[in-house]
């Protein structure tokens, strides 16, 4: 806590005073990241009555989501160290931001799944994908900068990450008739 005071030129003492401890700060910080991203993906057009209107509502979720991203790449640094083991730090995670809230990504994909939009996936797989795929775009910039330092535009990179993980949400009609036929003796 020292050392957060320092960087931020505050009194340690007035962060003892606002927080009480480490966890309690720690919790605060988290909090604010996921409520801001939470915030941005649900900044959602209003619905019409275009089924493929689903598609595009999840683009933009998905694409405001990684643009929360851009403003706050150490929340995603955060959950692949503290979604990489069991602890109470996770379980407060876990709780308070995927067990007792509904984030559009999941009523999307259920209405596009519903509607034979989208693939029947469990919500975990896409939300995985957004946040460590195309958040890694964000959140590892130094390495992508290191291996070209011609990759430099990063809610650019990310949005076209999210766009591709849209798409692979998208049942393949096609592939379906393909697989059915392959079903039948």
């Amino acid at each position: 806590m020292r050392e957060v005071a320092r960087t931020l030129n505050i009194s340690h003492g007035l962060l003892n005073a606002k927080f009480g401890s480490k966890r309690a700060l720690w919790e605060a910080a988290v909090d604010h990241g996921m409520e801001t991203l939470h915030a941005h993906m649900s900044r959602l057009p209003e619905k019409s009555a275009d089924a493929g209107d689903i598609v595009e509502r999840m683009r933009i979720a998905c694409r405001n989501f990684v643009v929360g991203l851009t403003e706050m790449p150490a929340i995603v640094r955060l959950m692949n160290v503290e979604g990489a083991s069991p602890s109470d730090r996770l379980d407060h995670i876990a709780t308070k931001f995927f067990r007792r809230r509904t984030w559009p990504l999941q009523i999307l994909l259920r209405e596009g799944q519903q509607a034979g939009l989208f693939r029947n996936v469990h919500p975990t797989v896409p939300f995985t994908l957004l946040a460590h795929g195309a958040g890694a775009l964000v959140a590892l910039r130094p390495l992508l900068h290191a291996a070209d330092a011609a990759q430099n535009n990063p809610i650019q990179d990310a949005c076209e990450a999210a766009d591709i993980i849209v798409q692979g949400l998208l049942v393949d009609r096609a592939l379906m008739a393909d697989s059915s036929a392959l079903d039948t003796p």
